[in-house]
Order: structure tokens, then C-alpha cells, then sequence
């Protein structure tokens, strides 16, 4: 039997826990973190495409309600709204979300902002 390393597992099956950025919301109450997801999906309709891994705390036995479920909800609706066009839970149970957003095709790569003056 073959070995496999546990990114080429992760490959196989479809499983995404790395991308362009990473939006950490480790640490914060779920008003924050609803907050912080809502801002992201506002500002990506400025700025190109791209992948981000939202990190969340994974629930302990002491830990009771996670932003988990309220993100993922803000996440729906970025898909109905077209702001998001892929989502899927990281492989670590509740440790987060790995979104895929649309973003504006026109718009310039970061850090061109002078690039022709």
C-alpha cells in the first residue's frame, strides 16, 4: 500500500486549507467575527478575486456556541449574493471556512496602485 502525505490526501479529496490570505478570527466573540466576515465580502466587490481561509477557535467540551454555524450563514448568503462563489469547512472540524470570492475581474492587482504613473 502506498504512503500518501496529507496534502496529497487533501488534494484527492477536495479539501482546501490554504489560499491567497487568511483572515484569523481566533480569539473573537461572535459579534466580531460576524462582523469581520461581513467587511471582507463588503470590500472583495473592489478588489480581484481570490481565495481566503477564515480561521475560526474549534469547539472544546467548555467552549459552548462557536461563530462557526453564524459565519457559515453570512457565507450562504454570499453565494446567493454572487459575492462568494465556492465555500467548504476546513477539514479540522469547526476550525473554519475556505472561501472562494468573486471579487471584480477589472479590478488592478494589489500593489499596482502607481504602476503607469
Amino acid at each position: 500500500m502506498p504512503f500518501l502525505r496529507d496534502e496529497d490526501i487533501r488534494r484527492l479529496v477536495g479539501f482546501r486549507d490554504s489560499a491567497d490570505y487568511e483572515l484569523d478570527l481566533r480569539g473573537l466573540d461572535r459579534a466580531h467575527a460576524e462582523a469581520s466576515v461581513a467587511r471582507m465580502l463588503e470590500r472583495s466587490r473592489f478588489l480581484p478575486p481570490r481565495n481566503v481561509v477564515v480561521r475560526l477557535d474549534r469547539p472544546s467540551a467548555t467552549s459552548g456556541e462557536t461563530p462557526f454555524r453564524h459565519v457559515g450563514k453570512l457565507l450562504v448568503a454570499g453565494l446567493r449574493a454572487g459575492t462568494v462563489t465556492r465555500c467548504a469547512p476546513l477539514p479540522e472540524s469547526g476550525g473554519g471556512w475556505w472561501v472562494a470570492l468573486a471579487g471584480n475581474p477589472n479590478a488592478a492587482p494589489e500593489g499596482a496602485e502607481g504602476a503607469g504613473k
